[in-house]
C-alpha cells in the first residue's frame, strides 16, 4: 500500500534502486519525487526545475476575489515538479468554495510547451462548491500527448475580475512524461487495480500515483483504506491541510464525455 511507498527508508530506496526501476537518470527522478522518495546520497542540481507556486496567494487589490479560508492548492509536490507515463495525465487541485451571495468565478487551466507555446486551455466556472477537482488532457480535438523527455508548464488560474487579470489569483509548476519501461509496465500488469497507485509512487511517478488512487476514491467513496492511502501521500508531500478536502467529480476525457461535471461549469 501507499503507507509503504511513501514511508521508504534512505537505505530501502537504495535496494529498490529508482533509476534502475524507472530507466531514467538521477536529475530526472528528483524533479518529480518527494524529498523522501528520492535515492540516497543524492543532491538535487540547484537548476533543476522551473519557478512554480504550489498555492495561490492573494490579490492586491482586497476583497477582489471573494474566496476565503484555504488557498487555491496545486496537488504536487513542494518543488511544484512531476513525472508522468500517461500520454494525457490528470492534474488535480484544491478550489476554495465561493459564497453564494458572489458571483461564479472563472477557472483557467493552461498548459504551455517548453517553447512557451500554448498547447491546451480550457476555462470553467465555479458553483460555490470547495473541494478538489481533477482536470483530464482530453484525447479529442486533435490534441498532441505530451512528448517523452520534455518540459511543459501548466498553469490553473481564478479569475477574480476578467477587466484586470493582474488580479488573478493562480498556481503553476511543470510536468514531464518519461518512457514507461517494461519493469514498470509488468509490474503494472499483474498488478489489482487497488495495487497500481503504490507501483507507480514506488516508481516516483507522482501524478499517476496521485490519479489512479483518485480515482479509486471517486469510485468507492466509502472505502475507509482508500481514504487513509490519500491523506497519507498527500502527508508526504506537505498538503496534510487540505487532505480531508472532498473530491469533486472530474472533468471530461473523450469528446462522448463532455457534459459539465458537478463543481465546475465548463465553457463550450
Amino acid at each position: 500500500m501507499l503507507k509503504r511507498a511513501l514511508a521508504i527508508s534512505m537505505e530501502v530506496a537504495l535496494l529498490t534502486g529508482f533509476s534502475t526501476l524507472i530507466g531514467t537518470p538521477p536529475t530526472l527522478l528528483a524533479q518529480g519525487m518527494p524529498d523522501r522518495w528520492i535515492v540516497a546520497g543524492y543532491n538535487p542540481p540547484k537548476t533543476v526545475g522551473a519557478p512554480g507556486r504550489r498555492e495561490g496567494g492573494g490579490t492586491r487589490s482586497p476583497g477582489s476575489c471573494p474566496v476565503a479560508g484555504k488557498p487555491l492548492t496545486a496537488l504536487v509536490p513542494a518543488n511544484n515538479i512531476g513525472l508522468t507515463v500517461a500520454a494525457y495525465p490528470s492534474f488535480s487541485f484544491y478550489v476554495p468554495p465561493v459564497p453564494a451571495q458572489a458571483s461564479p468565478l472563472q477557472l483557467e487551466f493552461v498548459l504551455k510547451d517548453g517553447n512557451e507555446q500554448e498547447v491546451y486551455t480550457t476555462t470553467f466556472m465555479t458553483t460555490g462548491k470547495g473541494g478538489i477537482v481533477s482536470i483530464n488532457l482530453p484525447t479529442y480535438a486533435g490534441l498532441p500527448p505530451l512528448e517523452v523527455g520534455k518540459n511543459y508548464q501548466w498553469f490553473l488560474s481564478m479569475v477574480c475580475d476578467s477587466e484586470q487579470r493582474s488580479l488573478d489569483v493562480f498556481v503553476q509548476g511543470s510536468i514531464q512524461r518519461v518512457p514507461q519501461t517494461a519493469q514498470l509496465n509488468n509490474q503494472l500488469r499483474v498488478s489489482t487495480p487497488n495495487k497500481r497507485p503504490d507501483v507507480y509512487a514506488e516508481a516516483g511517478m507522482w501524478f499517476d500515483a496521485l490519479t489512479t488512487l483518485a480515482e479509486l476514491r471517486r469510485s468507492n467513496p466509502d472505502n475507509s483504506a482508500y481514504s487513509a492511502e490519500w491523506e497519507q501521500l498527500l502527508k508526504a508531500v506537505g498538503l496534510q491541510n487540505i487532505a480531508k478536502e472532498p473530491l469533486l467529480p472530474s472533468t471530461t476525457t473523450s469528446a462522448s464525455q463532455r457534459a459539465p461535471f458537478q463543481g465546475f461549469r465548463e465553457n463550450q
